[in-house]
C-alpha cells in the first residue's frame, strides 16, 4: 500500500495504490489525515467503528473520507491508521472499519493544513492488472 501527492493548483491530488480494494480506503484515510495532522504522533488510544455505503466504489470513498473527516471535527479525533473489515457488495457497496486514533491535540499531532471536504473532482477507482489504484482530490 502507498499513496503519493500529486500536482493541483488549489487542493490536494492523491493517488493511492493496493494489492486490494480494502487497501485502497485504508490508505485514502492516512493520506487525507496526514495532510491535516502528523498521523505518526497519533497513538492508538480509542477505536470507532465505521460503516458505511455507497452506490458503487466512487460513492464509497466520497462517503467514506467525508465521514473521517466529520470524525475529526465532531469528535476531535485524530486518525493513527484504519482497518478495514470488509467491503461487500449487494446492491450497493457497503463498509465495515475500525478508526485508530486518540484525541486531538494540536500541540502532539503537529497541526498542517485543514482539510474542508472531499470531492468528486478527478475521481477514480479502477483494477490494474494485479493491484488497485485511486485518485481522488480534497479541498483544503
Amino acid at each position: 500500500m502507498v499513496y503519493y501527492y500529486l500536482d493541483h493548483t488549489s487542493d490536494v491530488y492523491i493517488h493511492v495504490i493496493s494489492n486490494k480494494l480494502e487497501g485502497i480506503f485504508e490508505d485514502a484515510a492516512k493520506a487525507t489525515f496526514e495532510i491535516m495532522i502528523d498521523t505518526s504522533s497519533v497513538e492508538e488510544k480509542e477505536i470507532i467503528d465505521l460503516e458505511v455505503e455507497g452506490k458503487d466504489l466512487e460513492q464509497l470513498l466520497y462517503k467514506w473520507i467525508d465521514c473521517i473527516l466529520l470524525i475529526f471535527d465532531s469528535k476531535s479525533f485524530a486518525l493513527n491508521r484504519a482497518k478495514v473489515e470488509e467491503i461487500k457488495k449487494n446492491e450497493n457497496y457497503h463498509i465495515k472499519a475500525k478508526l485508530y486514533g486518540e484525541e486531538y491535540d494540536p500541540k502532539k499531532h503537529d497541526h498542517r493544513t485543514g482539510v474542508k471536504a472531499m470531492t468528486y473532482s478527478l475521481m477514480r477507482i479502477f483494477k490494474s492488472n494485479d493491484h488497485w489504484e485511486a485518485y481522488f482530490v480534497v479541498d483544503i
